[in-house]
């Protein structure tokens, strides 16, 4: 079996919502590894907390936006990673994977990132650092339903949370794809990079035949100790 450290870093639109969220799409990625005989769990390591003083602003076409520079979130992410690897000797773990609220921005002068990038992998040796923005996938009503007062707005604010989740989970699927070597791929399958958030929404939560396949041998051949490869 081999885990990956799981954490989130950011601000949200309720406390209580981010919990939700964030461990709701945590148990839906680690159940789906469990009903695919996936040799793969995510491991809760705790909230990654950074100092404000970090945070910079970002100037694009829709206003000032403030975030964390990548260099920050993969530099202490790489930090935690280590430590938790050296803290938890007896299992098999060599990558960490973080949600942030925040949108992805780099230190650099703009380059679309909050356009183009939702998540991002860097590599340190052997060791695979992997962050993935909410912002992106977030429904544009969902902060004005909160704290809806009558039945149709909490109604409304369930469904978005729901859409919210769901999202998520393609996405955080979508990425571990890649932490295994997968490329997008044009099928009905969360590999495939879709052009809007609608095409996003039809899109099944899994991987297609070869897309899995392909999954499937890699995590099982990665699951091999390193002396044997």
């Amino acid at each position: 079996m081999e885990f990956i450290a799981f954490t989130y870093v950011g601000n949200f639109i309720s406390d209580g919502l981010i919990k939700e969220v964030v461990f709701d799409v945590f148990d839906g990625a680690n159940r789906f590894f469990e009903e695919n005989s996936l040799p793969l769990r995510f491991l809760y390591v705790g909230k990654l907390k950074l100092e404000p003083g970090y945070l910079i602003d970002i100037y694009t076409p829709e206003g000032k936006i403030r975030a964390y520079p990548l260099e920050v979130l993969t530099e202490v992410l790489h930090a935690r990673l280590l430590n938790e690897i050296e803290g938890r000797s007896d299992i098999r773990m060599n990558k960490i994977f973080a949600l942030t609220t925040f949108p992805l921005v780099s230190r650099n002068p703009y380059l679309d990132f909050f356009e183009k990038f939702m998540g991002i992998h860097k590599t340190h040796g052997e060791l695979r650092v992997m962050v993935l923005s909410m912002n992106p996938f977030e429904p544009p009503e969902l902060s004005r339903l909160l704290g809806g007062s009558d039945e149709g707005e909490r109604t409304r604010l369930r469904r978005g949370l729901e859409i919210f989740k769901t999202r998520l989970l393609k996405g955080i699927l979508h990425e571990i794809g890649h932490s295994f070597g997968l490329e997008h791929c044009p099928n009905n399958c969360v590999m495939n990079s879709p052009s809007s958030m609608d095409e996003w929404d039809s899109i099944t939560i899994g991987y297609c035949d070869s897309c899995f396949i392909s999954l499937k041998r890699a995590v099982e051949w990665s699951d091999f100790p390193l002396e044997n490869r």
